[in-house]
């Protein structure tokens, strides 16, 4: 098992949970995911993420910005600026999944957020 969490999130993967491996969380709510779901959340917040990061040089200090992806079900949102952004991601559930997910994390809980993601990431692949 691996767990992480922080001052406004959590995250951890237990292989042993069967059908739902994935616990991912803010302040006081969380949500399971399955391999699948997990694997496809992780590509579109790194996907937003990559984007942000190639844009931070041109954006003046203070100018504020806004990232947005829709891919395999999930929607993933930033809104910031440079240095600091916060993140919504949300499943639209579908007859296949016949549920919907939604969470989001502010600033800085955001970045620590990512940064367990990439870990998580790393560690199970």
């Amino acid at each position: 098992m691996i767990q992480d969490e922080g001052p406004g999130w959590r995250l951890a993967w237990d292989p042993l949970r069967g059908k739902f491996p994935v616990l991912v969380g803010g302040d006081n709510w969380a949500f399971e995911l399955s391999k699948s779901e997990w694997r496809n959340l992780v590509l579109v917040v790194f996907d937003l993420i990559d984007q942000h990061e190639k844009l931070v040089d041109r954006l003046m200090p203070g100018e504020l910005i806004s990232l947005e992806i829709e891919r395999e079900g999930w929607w993933a949102c930033i809104d910031g600026d440079r240095s600091s952004w916060d993140l919504k991601v949300l499943l639209e559930g579908d007859r296949d999944l016949v549920r919907g997910i939604e969470g989001s994390w502010p600033i800085p809980a955001a970045q620590s957020m990512v940064e367990a993601m990439r870990s998580m990431w790393d560690s199970c692949n």
